[in-house]
C-alpha cells in the first residue's frame, strides 16, 4: 500500500502590526490562493487543508509574500484530527 501524507488543517489568523488590517489579510489570502490549497474564510480566521505536504510550503508562501510588505503576526492551530470544513468533506 502507498503511504500518503496525512490530511492535516490549520486554522490561520493574520494580525497587522501596522494598522493595515484589511490589506494585510488580503495579502495572505491571495498569496494563499495562488498555491492552489483549499481554504474556508470566516470573519476571525481561515482554515486551510489538504496532504502536509502540500500545506506546509503554501503556508511558508503565504507567510513570506505577507511579511515582505507588512508587519504581521500570523497566528496558527493545526491539526490532524480536528473536523474539516464542509466544503472538504470526504478528504479525510
Amino acid at each position: 500500500m502507498e503511504k500518503t501524507d496525512p490530511i492535516i488543517s490549520v486554522q490561520v489568523s493574520v494580525y497587522a502590526l501596522d494598522g493595515q488590517v484589511r490589506e494585510a489579510v488580503y495579502c495572505y489570502l491571495d498569496a494563499l490562493d495562488a498555491t492552489g490549497i483549499g481554504r474556508d474564510s470566516g470573519s476571525m480566521s481561515t482554515v486551510v487543508w489538504g496532504e502536509a505536504a502540500e500545506v506546509w510550503p503554501a503556508l511558508q508562501s503565504a507567510y513570506e509574500t505577507v511579511a515582505a510588505q507588512y508587519k504581521v503576526i500570523v497566528n496558527t492551530s493545526m491539526s490532524n484530527a480536528a473536523p474539516l470544513p464542509a466544503r472538504a468533506s470526504g478528504q479525510r
